[in-house]
């Protein structure tokens, strides 16, 4: 999901996805009772769509599939190391469903946005990612996406019928005039950022988008037309006069 698609995908042994991490994430396995070694955290790095390695007392290569069998023949569970905690997901308040849709206002702080769905039968989690191209997407903020995301997929974004339930039981959020699908709006906060969730709840289309914004003043400003004629008197003060023709010093011999 970041700007170059260097993500690491951790499914189970069925290829169900479970969470994704960035390169250079690490991810925390945590052992069966009767294995001394506890826990263990694990720095990974991207190799492609299918394979990682691991970096701990050297390095290892796996399959996705390959690990997640592995990870269940002993017994082990593993999750994101880095994760949020204590964080509340609340309806969207009048006048914020403009933050759940594509927003093209200029200089906004929108980094992009994933689409996502629950497969054909609405226990799958498929995204994709869409950047703004504007210097928003950094690896801090992969980090915190990432776990954005592992968050929302413990309640709202479990499965299609976990979100639905979620959106019935909560009708206050509700989008109106939203064509004739059943819209909903949610948003959860970082120190940092706002993380909008646009939810279609219908039989016949559940799906979901996240918008993520930066609360941060905007990282690219297109200068004012005053700022730029400021600017072009500044460059025009500056120069150095030119001098007039046959006024000069001559030069020297040693001097050409």
């Amino acid at each position: 999901m970041d700007a170059n698609n260097q993500t690491i995908r951790f499914i189970d042994s069925d290829y169900k996805e479970l969470f994704r991490i960035p390169d250079g994430g690490s991810i925390k396995i945590i052992f069966p009772p009767d294995d001394i070694r506890g826990f263990a955290v694990r720095e990974c790095r991207h190799i492609d769509e299918c394979h990682f390695s691991i970096h701990g007392n050297g390095s290892d290569t796996y399959h996705i599939a390959q690990f997640a069998e592995l990870m269940e023949r002993i017994g082990a569970k593993y999750e994101p190391l880095v994760q949020l905690h204590s964080i509340e997901f609340t309806p969207c308040m009048a006048g914020e469903e403009k933050f759940c849709t594509r927003n093209r206002e200029e200089n906004n702080t929108n980094i992009g946005q994933i689409t996502g769905n629950f497969g054909n039968q609405g226990d799958r989690f498929h995204s994709n990612w869409s950047d703004r191209d504007n210097g928003r997407n950094t690896p801090e903020f992969q980090t915190e996406l990432h776990s954005v995301i592992y968050a929302l997929r413990q309640g709202l974004l479990k499965d299609r019928d976990s979100m639905v339930q979620y959106c019935q039981a909560h009708p206050e959020a509700k989008i109106p005039e939203r064509a004739h699908l059943e819209h909903f709006g949610f948003k959860l906060e970082t120190e940092t950022r706002q993380y909008f969730v646009l939810c279609v709840a219908d039989s016949n289309d559940s799906r979901f988008v996240i918008y993520p914004y930066d609360k941060s003043a905007p990282v690219l400003e297109k200068p004012s037309v005053m700022d730029e004629i400021k600017a072009a008197q500044k460059a025009q003060r500056e120069q150095p006069p030119t001098p007039k023709p046959g006024r000069g010093r001559k030069k020297s011999e040693t001097e050409l």
